[in-house]
């Protein structure tokens, strides 16, 4: 029956191998996904960022503006008006907006009043108008810049419109700016038309009260949101944004619908009494193989290892088939052949589990294939380093100092890792050496970041003794990594990830021992315990 199973190991090598790069060309895959989703999620905050942005710098001005009525008790002159605009280039400095207007609350008595000032303004004759059944009307008396569009709104009562005056009578109450449902300005007065919005700031004694007026800024929705986007690089998105209580009027939506495939997201954000709701796609979504590059090349490997598994067990059962005919003439030599295999199976065994961990822990907390090369090749490099400490000693042993020195030369002089580092010595057995060799590349690594030998910090130093363990129990090991600072790190420094995740599984898992991690207002401290185990005889 077993020799029956031994011919089909190649098989089975075969089947083992590429269920093994399925898992981690599927990781990587994920990976990818995650980051593109990432990608595209810091795209859309970010343009919805700058059209929120953009309305907070128009409510400053009318905030100014509002001031300017209140200094002068609500008697501007359209000459004042203009003089106080002047300082600000509106087209310029803040594009999208129509222009600053000043609507006067009047009673149905006070039309020809309001009118008259229409007409010393701008010389020009009109109306009140719609007509409404309202008490009180918010004529339209004062707007610059006087434009053919500005100008054709000049008498239009915006309190006789029933989505104006929800928001005319929230800033009233209020007394903070107020932003309208989605309209149709007064000034689309072309063929080409938009939907449109205004923000109001109530001009009153005091929140609550009876308003004098209203001083309002106008806004076609397309032509802001497109203004707001282009006030930085170009966002790899297309954007559409309505009002989710009158959801069927779009207040601006791109021209260019999002291709099929592309990511979407709806992102729904309260502004100004409001409530926005913006639709967001890729704009140029990259071919699948483009974006799935790593996750194919980690594929391709898998199978071509696969391949390579399932040849090296048909070499082996071959070698094997030779050894054992040729054990009658020699029997001695094919016993020291079949101790050396198992040696050489073993280091081999031992070595591919280490790197298929840091491969499948490496793509799990790669952001792209870049960020997973550098992080697999430096802890393969410190996998690498402590190997060759192992192979300059008579059995399979490393001694400690020579595992962190090593580490440490990578941003440290000779003499200054002499000083920096202190204990007896302390010899490691292979499996120990291989997992504290991982410990202490990650520490270095983040104290390089972020800390002791960061530019922000002051310093390391590493102590370490021997002490008795517990009752029948091996000898325990202590080290002392402290790290100092030159600021506050009572709340931690840098982010935790990946780094922190393999040094808790070596030591618990390889080590059998724990870690511990102190901030203080001045630096760092760890802690890290483990058992030694007994020096192998020579």
């Amino acid at each position: 029956m077993i020799e029956r199973i031994k011919v089909f190991v190649p098989q089975i090598a075969f089947v083992a191998a590429l269920l093994l790069g399925v898992l981690m060309t599927r990781a990587v895959w994920l990976g990818e996904v995650r980051n593109a989703q990432t990608e595209f999620e810091r795209a859309a905050d970010l343009a919805i960022d700058r059209i929120v942005t953009r309305l907070q710098e128009h409510v400053v001005l009318l905030q100014a503006t509002r001031g300017l009525f209140a200094a002068s008790e609500g008697r501007v002159t359209r000459e004042s008006f203009g003089r106080f605009l002047a300082t600000i280039d509106i087209e310029k400095d803040l594009p999208g907006i129509q222009g600053i207007g000043y609507a006067r609350m009047i009673g149905p008595a006070e039309d020809e009043e309001a009118l008259g000032s229409i007409f010393r303004s701008y010389q020009l004759e009109t109306r009140v108008y719609p007509e409404t059944k309202q008490t009180r009307r918010t004529p339209i008396i004062l707007i610059e810049p006087a434009t053919d569009r500005n100008l054709a709104a000049l008498g239009f009562d915006m309190y006789s419109d029933d989505i104006r005056r929800a928001a005319m009578d929230s800033a009233m109450q209020s007394g903070t700016p107020q932003l309208s449902g989605p309209v149709q300005l007064v000034q689309e007065i072309t063929d080409e038309k938009q939907s449109g919005f205004l923000i109001y700031l109530a001009h009153q004694p005091d929140p609550g009260r009876q308003a004098l007026g209203f001083v309002y800024a106008p806004f076609r929705g397309s032509d802001f949101a497109t203004a707001a986007l282009s006030s930085g690089p170009p966002l790899p998105v297309t954007l559409s944004i309505h009002d989710a209580a009158l959801p069927d009027t779009m207040i601006h939506a791109d021209a260019t619908p999002a291709p099929q495939g592309a990511m979407r997201l709806e992102r729904s954000v309260p502004i100004l009494g409001r409530l926005w709701v913006f639709s967001m796609a890729e704009a140029d979504p990259p071919p699948a193989l483009r974006r799935h590059l790593g996750s194919l090349l980690v594929g391709v490997s898998s199978f071509l290892f696969a391949i390579a598994t399932a040849f090296l067990a048909t070499v082996r059962q071959h070698e094997a088939q030779l050894a054992r005919e040729s054990a009658a003439s020699a029997e001695r030599e094919a016993e020291y052949r079949g101790l050396l295999l198992q040696e050489m199976k073993h280091r081999i065994k031992n070595h591919i589990a280490r790197i298929q961990s840091i491969a499948r822990q490496s793509a799990r907390g790669a952001s792209d294939v870049r960020s997973f090369t550098d992080a697999f090749d430096a802890r393969l490099q410190a996998m690498a380093a402590v190997q060759e400490i192992l192979a300059g000693t008579a059995v399979p042993q490393a001694d400690l100092r020579s595992i962190l020195g090593t580490e440490l030369r990578q941003s440290l002089e000779a003499d200054e890792i002499a000083r920096q580092i202190d204990g007896p010595q302390v010899t490691l057995d292979e499996r120990q050496a291989h997992a504290f060799a991982m410990v202490a590349h990650e520490l270095t690594t983040n104290a390089m970041k972020y800390g002791g030998l960061s530019p922000q910090g002051s310093g390391l130093q590493i102590r370490w003794d021997v002490g008795p363990g517990p009752a029948g129990q091996p000898r325990t090991l202590t080290i002392d990594w402290t790290e100092e600072f030159s600021h506050d790190t009572s709340e931690g420094i840098g982010p935790a990830g990946f780094g922190s995740r393999l040094i808790d599984a070596s030591l618990r898992g390889e080590l059998k021992g724990t870690l511990t991690r102190d901030f203080t207002p001045g630096g760092l401290h760890i802690k890290i315990r483990f058992p030694l185990n007994p020096a192998p005889d020579r």
